[in-house]
């Protein structure tokens, strides 16, 4: 009989092929995310970094999760910084109420444009403010001195006046006698009479005061530095003008750890038209 060894039995099944080896992961292999269910506490982080228009602009556009999360949450908004936004972008003055509104009264620091619509509508909706930057202002001076009656706890105070609107140093002092640091850019001239020094109260707690572009007599230096004791830095840029400092003003700018002052100009001359006649004569 034929050696049947190596051959199939008649109606035996053929061996079964190998089965394949399980996939192996790549490191190129793409993971679908959905980035719509991150954590809330991680979404909060995300945001916070992005700051308020960036949130605004770009990141609750992304998904209705995201815009819940960004409208819902006030803790969100407790500190609103527009500060890259100026009065020419378009649809400022609607993102600056949104962004108040949904502090939900809990907002504390704000920076940003502001004219005499939104800054009303500002602190009649964060009365709370502790911080306050207006960096592009289009207001009157009236609002301006009002906005800054209606927010006693202010700490920390900032405003870049246009050329149109006028703000005293010593109405600052008086409406917000908490202030620790105060930043006013004036564009215009600023000078304390001797008739003016006892306008200006005590100031505690001012630690930095920085008074730019402005044009400051040396007694109105002197009623500032015996108005805020406490005083740890002081820049002024503008003109010292009046009379030379004497020593006693030189020793109260010697308390001040950081101290940096305009150049001083000393009073000109009177100008005699006899003089220059012939140089107005001849159109010089």
């Amino acid at each position: 009989m034929p050696s049947t060894t190596g051959l199939h039995r008649r109606g035996a099944r053929p061996p079964a092929p190998p089965s394949p080896s399980p996939p192996t992961s790549s490191p190129s292999a793409q993971t679908t995310r959905d980035w719509a269910a991150l954590p809330l506490d991680v979404l909060l982080d995300v945001f916070l970094r992005l700051g308020s228009r960036g949130v605004m602009r770009g990141a609750e556009l992304a998904c209705t999760p995201w815009r819940d999360v960004a409208v819902g949450e006030p803790a969100l908004w407790h500190r609103v910084d527009m500060a890259t936004v100026r009065l020419w972008s378009p649809g400022w003055r609607a993102m600056v109420r949104a962004a108040v509104d949904r502090g939900a009264g809990q907002c504390v620091a704000f920076a940003g444009p502001a004219d005499d619509v939104s800054l009303l509508y500002l602190v009649d909706r964060a009365p709370c403010l502790k911080s306050l930057h207006l960096l592009d202002v289009s207001a009157s001076s009236e609002v301006l001195n009002k906005a800054i009656k209606e927010l006693p706890f202010l700490e920390d105070l900032e405003i870049s006046l246009s050329y149109f609107s006028t703000l005293k140093f010593e109405s600052v002092c008086q409406a917000c006698p908490r202030l620790k640091t105060l930043t006013l850019r004036l564009h215009m001239p600023f000078g304390y009479g001797s008739d003016k020094l006892a306008a200006v109260p005590m100031m505690w707690e001012l630690r930095t005061l920085q008074l730019l572009d402005c044009e400051l007599t040396t007694d109105g230096l002197k009623s500032i530095l015996d108005s805020c004791p406490l005083l740890e830095s002081l820049h002024i840029t503008g003109s010292l003008i009046g009379s030379e400092m004497d020593e006693e003003v030189r020793g109260k700018c010697a308390r001040v750890r950081n101290l940096t002052l305009p150049d001083y100009d000393p009073p000109g001359e009177a100008y005699d038209h006899d003089d220059y006649s012939d140089w107005y004569w001849y159109g010089m």
